[in-house]
């Protein structure tokens, strides 16, 4: 049986995880994204994704893990970031950081709308996104 905890996260993934073969997937409400750049590489078998991320206020994006890295930087907005091993950090304007290849991570946002300008490192041909349990 589907969880609400996983359903919600299964969500969020769709959302900013579509499969990185196709970009056109819908997002939940919560998150609009916009692709600003997509290219092949920098080495065969990866592809490099600029994308622009929009979660509307008090909006939870669950544990997940992407096939690459993500660095991501804070245009507008403020929340809480949560990777696997690291402190909490504090989201602001300005606040960048990087996540690690297949590294569970997990973003609650603040009272207010954030924009994030996020560039994903993937592997061709996988989900971009992967839900997983919340680290113990």
């Amino acid at each position: 049986m589907l969880s609400r905890r996983m359903f919600t996260g299964c969500a969020i993934c769709a959302a900013i995880g579509f499969a990185a073969d196709d970009a056109s997937a819908q997002a939940p409400n919560g998150i609009k994204r916009k692709i600003a750049s997509r290219i092949d590489g920098p080495i065969e078998g990866y592809e490099t994704l600029e994308v622009f991320v929009d979660i509307e206020p008090n909006f939870i994006i669950d544990w997940h893990t992407h096939p690459g890295t993500e660095a991501a930087y804070t245009l507008e907005g403020d929340g809480e970031l949560h990777i696997k091993g690291e402190a909490m950090k504090m989201l602001k304007p300005g606040f960048s950081w990087l996540t690690p290849s297949e590294t569970p991570h997990t973003l609650k946002n603040g009272s207010q709308a954030t924009k994030l300008f996020v560039t994903f490192t993937v592997q061709k041909g996988k989900p971009l996104s992967t839900p997983v349990p919340a680290p113990t």
